[in-house]
Order: structure tokens, then sequence, then C-alpha cells
């Protein structure tokens, strides 16, 4: 683009009416107060910041409720079937991957 090319879109720029031109320090200033303000609107007393995930026990407790509860509230058995393959398999994968921490854990314990 040549320079008179660019001169004359950047003229056509001026004649939008605009309602304020803002420095970059004062749009700065505008979003970190939003930021500020999302912050303490979101705060609740309830949530905990750092949850500890859910053992299998629990994963497989909550399991067994949601089967009966289906079992009693539902026509679409499909859809929890497929829920229970999917959580049957990442219990089997935590195993899996329970197994395998140990034998590193042990293995490397001897060692040193």
């Amino acid at each position: 683009m040549q320079k008179e090319e660019y001169e004359e879109w950047m003229s056509i720029d001026e004649d939008i009416p605009l309602a304020a031109t803002l420095t970059d320090l004062e749009i700065g200033q505008a979003v970190c107060k939003q930021d500020q303000a999302v912050k303490v609107g979101d705060s609740d007393e309830d949530e905990c910041v750092e949850e500890n995930p859910p053992t299998n026990a629990e994963m497989r407790q909550t399991l067994d409720i949601l089967k009966r509860s289906v079992q009693h509230r539902s026509t679409n058995f499909k859809n929890h079937f497929e829920y229970e393959q999917y959580i049957n398999k990442l219990l089997r994968n935590n195993c899996l991957q329970a197994t395998v921490n140990e034998f590193f854990n042990c293995y490397f314990c001897n060692k040193l």
C-alpha cells in the first residue's frame, strides 16, 4: 500500500464520530476495573478453591445412585448405559495408573 492510499484510508476514518478518545492507560484501567468487579461478583463463600477429585469409591457410589434413579424415573436407558461405560472406563484407567505409579515408586525407592 502506497503512502497516498494509506492517508486516504486514514482520512476516511477521521469523519467517523467518536464518543471519546481513550489512551492506552485509560483502556487498561477500565479493563482492570471490570476484572476486579467480576472477581468480587464471583466470590462465593461456599465455593472451595482447591477441591480434591472424587475417589474411585465415591464415583462407584454415585454411579449406583444414578442407576437407581434412572431405573425409577427414566425411559432412555441408552444414555445412562453410555455414561456407565464411560465412568467404568475412567475407574479402570485410574486403577491402572495407580498400579503403575506404585510400581515406579517402589522401584525407585529401592534404588535409592
